[in-house]
């Protein structure tokens, strides 16, 4: 019994420790960076098909992946296409959560670059329960880099 309890107790630390050392690489890339534009995706939402059991974090750089994902929304008014994404100049970064009976809202807040380093950052609001499900997410369509240099993506909750 005893072994199990430490077992379990070394576990907890590792993944904690783990857990803290990628926020603090994240807080020490955000100190330098640069904001870069983003422009977030409006009008779309997550298909039936895609399994939603776990946040996913997503770096899209084609549409045909795109459309496994994300089919569009078009709603009624003066807004009411879904944003256009130009493939062959953008790609698209997307958080996609689990499937949730609460009213759920996950919104960018910002994307940073710093050298090879890009950070996404995005704030997740949680409401009340509905009568329906619904798969919450937030995507944002940025530039393609001038090179191709391999970039690092850290997705990170604020």
């Amino acid at each position: 019994m005893k072994k199990n309890l430490l077992m379990w107790l070394v576990l907890a630390i590792a993944v904690l420790t783990t857990g803290c050392d990628a926020l603090n690489k994240v807080a020490n890339l955000e100190k330098d960076a640069t904001q870069l534009y983003f422009e977030p995706l409006n009008n779309y939402f997550v298909n039936n098909t895609v399994e939603c059991k776990k946040t996913q974090k997503l770096v899209i750089n084609d549409q045909r992946d795109f459309e496994h994902y994300f089919g569009e929304a078009a709603v009624m008014g003066s807004n009411g296409e879904p944003t256009r994404i130009n493939w062959n100049t953008q790609y698209v970064l997307a958080v996609v959560l689990p499937e949730t009976n609460r009213s759920t809202l996950v919104e960018p807040i910002d994307v940073k670059l710093n050298g090879n380093a890009i950070i996404y950052n995005y704030h997740v609001t949680r409401g009340d329960r509905t009568t329906y499900n619904m798969v919450p997410f937030a995507a944002v369509a940025l530039d393609k880099p001038a090179n191709s240099v391999q970039m690092e993506v850290y997705f990170n909750e604020k």
